[in-house]
Parts: structure tokens; C-alpha cells; sequence
């Protein structure tokens, strides 16, 4: 990459952080296997620099994986308020790494995350092969405006019919800049 666009993509970065008027601040970002069996190996890590949190981790299997169901929850709290949950959903998550479903935020979010993986994964998943996202972070022009200060909990379960495979948790804080 030449200077002259190394310039212009961190002049662009801050431009954005500049004049977005939330920042988003993961504090927890944990990848737990439930399937000791399937995982051969898998990482998750939340890195803090300039009012940004980067979410960087991997995953390899041993064996093909289709017909994969993502369960989540989003949670805000705002003491002595008592919790929100902002959703609960149930997915096909073969059909979101197909980039099959038409609902534009579900493919808003997987389109976002997906520039940050080293492929674009599709079902089956396949074994022995390094899935690793890279710096991910939160958009926060994809967050509504009228989102309070708060800070959340998003718990995520990747299951096939009834077996568990493994969950994440992503906490952190939404906050108004001052």
C-alpha cells in the first residue's frame, strides 16, 4: 500500500471517529466451546485503542459443519433501571453465511463483519481450515441514534439441532461523546 492511501485511510478513520457522535467500547469478548470434540483450536480477543475496541480471535474444526443455528440476546442495562433485553432471535446460520436472508440489517452486520474474516466462510464449514477475524469493531453509524448510555451484553449459542457447540459473550459500554 502506497503512503498517499495509508494517509487517506487514517485521515478517513479519523474523520469518522471525529464527527460519530457514539462510541462503542467492548469490555468482554469471549468465545467459550461447549464441543471440546469439534474444536481443534480457537482464540478471542478485545483490543482498546482511541475510542475503539478491535475484536480479533479464530476457530478450526475437525469436521464438516452444516445446518447451524445461532441463538442471541441483547441486553442494555442502565442502574437503578432495570434491564432491557433489546431482542432474542433464532437463526439459520448457514443461511447468514450464504448471505440468504433479506433482512437488511442481518446482512448489513454479516456484510460488515465479513471484510474483517480471511474468507468469506460458507456452509458446510469446512475442517482444519483457519477461520480468523482480524480487528473487527463496531460501526457505530449501523447502531441507532437513540440508543441511551448504556452498557450491554450480546450472548451469542452456535448449536446443531439440541447439542451446543460452543457460545460467545460480547459486553461493553454505548456512550455519547462528550
Amino acid at each position: 500500500m502506497s503512503f498517499r492511501k495509508l494517509s487517506l485511510l487514517v485521515f478517513s478513520s479519523l474523520i469518522n471517529c471525529f464527527f460519530s457522535a457514539h462510541v462503542v467500547l467492548v469490555d468482554r469478548f469471549t468465545f467459550i466451546v461447549d464441543d471440546h470434540d469439534l474444536f481443534l483450536s480457537q482464540s478471542a480477543v478485545v483490543e482498546q485503542e482511541s475510542n475503539r475496541s478491535y475484536l480479533s480471535g479464530h476457530i478450526m474444526i475437525n469436521r464438516l459443519v452444516n445446518d447451524l443455528t445461532l441463538v442471541s440476546t441483547m441486553d442494555i442495562m442502565r442502574p437503578p433501571r432495570p434491564d432491557m433485553r433489546l431482542y432474542t432471535v433464532k437463526l439459520n446460520f448457514c443461511s447468514i453465511l450464504n448471505n440468504a436472508y433479506k433482512n437488511k440489517f442481518i446482512r448489513m452486520l454479516y456484510n460488515n463483519y465479513a471484510e474483517f474474516l480471511n474468507t468469506k466462510p460458507k456452509c458446510p464449514l469446512k475442517p482444519n481450515f483457519n477461520y480468523t477475524l482480524t480487528r473487527a469493531y463496531v460501526d457505530e453509524d449501523m447502531l441507532p441514534d437513540l440508543l441511551p448510555d448504556c452498557t450491554f451484553r450480546m450472548k451469542i449459542s452456535f448449536q446443531q439441532k439440541s447439542k451446543l457447540f460452543a457460545h460467545m459473550q460480547i459486553d461493553g459500554r454505548w456512550l455519547t461523546k462528550r
